[in-house]
C-alpha cells in the first residue's frame, strides 16, 4: 500500500491511500476505536460491515461507528484507491455537545445504513472537502487544522443525507439465520458462557456450519469477532478510569493473565499502562 497523503495524533487518523494490486488477504476484520468516513476513489468488491454486505463503487462512502466491525473484500484485479479519515467524537462534542452531527454514525441499527452511493450525497462537494483536508505545510498544528475545519463540512452533508433516508423502508431485521447470529453475538457479548457450544445449541446448527455462516456475514470467525470486540470495549472502559480486573471480568474473562495477554497482543501495551495514558 502506497500512501499519496497520511497524518495521525491522538484525535485524528487521515490518509489518502493506494493499493495497486490489492491482496484480499491483507485485507481482514477489524474494528477502530474512532469513527471513520471512507471515500472511494477506485476499486472493486464488497464492503461487509456486521453481518452487512454493500457493493462499493467510485464516488460512494462508507461510515463506521466506534467499534463497529468491518472488512472489505476487494478485486486484486483492480486498483484499490481511497481516502480514510478516522476521529474521536469529542472533537465533534466541543462544537456541537447534542451530538446532531453524529446522528448517522450512532442512531442506526448496529451494520444497517453505513453505504451512500454517490447519488445519494453531494460526493463531489465531500471529494473537494476531503482533497483540501491535505496540507502542504510540515507544521503539525496547521495540517490538524486543515482536516478539522473540513470535517464539519463534510459531516453536516452526511447529516443531510442520513435525515433525508430517515423514510427508506429498513431491511427487516435479522430476516435469515446469518443477521440473527450476529445480534446474537452481540447481545451477549460479555457473558462468561458464550462459546461455540452455546451458539451451535441455540441456533441448532453443527460448529462447521455456524462458523461458515458466521464469516461469510461478517469476514471473521465467531471467536476472533467476539476478542476484538471485547478488546475495543475493554480498551474505552480502562480509558474511562476502570480498574483492570474489573474490565477483565465486565469482558467476559474468566481469568486476567488470558485477558492481560490478549491485550498487549492487540494492543501493544498493557492494561495497566493503557489505563495511567
Amino acid at each position: 500500500m502506497d500512501y499519496n497523503y497520511y497524518y495521525q495524533d491522538n484525535q485524528i487518523i487521515f490518509h489518502h491511500s493506494l493499493s495497486k494490486n490489492p491482496d484480499p488477504d491483507k485485507f481482514t476484520m477489524h474494528a477502530h476505536k474512532m469513527c471513520e468516513i471512507l471515500y472511494f476513489l477506485s476499486g472493486s468488491g464488497k464492503y461487509i460491515v456486521e453481518g452487512s454486505e454493500y457493493t462499493i463503487e467510485p464516488g460512494s462512502l462508507m461510515l463506521m461507528r466506534q467499534s463497529e466491525a468491518h472488512k472489505v473484500q476487494i478485486r486484486p484485479d483492480c486498483t484499490y484507491e481511497r481516502i480514510a479519515l478516522h476521529f474521536s467524537p469529542s472533537i465533534i462534542q466541543q462544537i456541537d455537545p447534542e451530538g446532531k452531527l453524529l446522528a448517522a454514525f450512532k442512531n442506526r441499527p448496529l451494520g444497517q445504513r453505513n453505504f451512500y452511493h454517490r447519488g445519494s450525497y453531494r460526493s463531489g462537494f465531500v471529494l473537494e472537502c476531503l482533497n483540501s483536508m491535505k496540507s502542504d505545510t510540515d507544521d503539525d498544528y496547521s495540517r490538524r487544522l486543515s482536516i478539522i475545519s473540513h470535517l464539519f463540512p463534510i459531516l453536516s452533508e452526511v447529516n443531510a443525507a442520513f435525515i433525508a433516508r430517515q423514510d427508506e423502508t429498513e431491511s427487516k431485521p435479522y430476516q435469515n439465520i446469518s443477521r440473527e447470529l450476529v445480534y446474537y453475538v452481540n447481545y451477549n457479548l460479555m457473558s462468561p458462557d458464550l462459546s461455540l457450544d452455546s451458539l451451535c445449541e441455540h441456533f441448532l446448527v453443527s460448529k462447521c456450519h455456524l462458523n461458515r455462516i458466521f464469516k461469510n456475514a461478517t469476514g471473521s470467525t465467531v471467536w476472533n469477532y467476539v476478542l476484538i470486540k471485547r478488546m475495543m470495549a475493554a480498551r474505552q472502559m480502562l480509558k474511562s478510569g476502570k480498574p483492570a480486573s474489573e474490565v477483565c471480568q465486565a469482558c467476559g474473562f474468566r481469568d486476567y493473565s488470558s485477558f492481560y495477554r490478549l491485550y498487549k497482543k492487540y494492543f501493544n501495551t498493557t492494561p495497566q499502562k493503557e489505563k495511567s495514558n
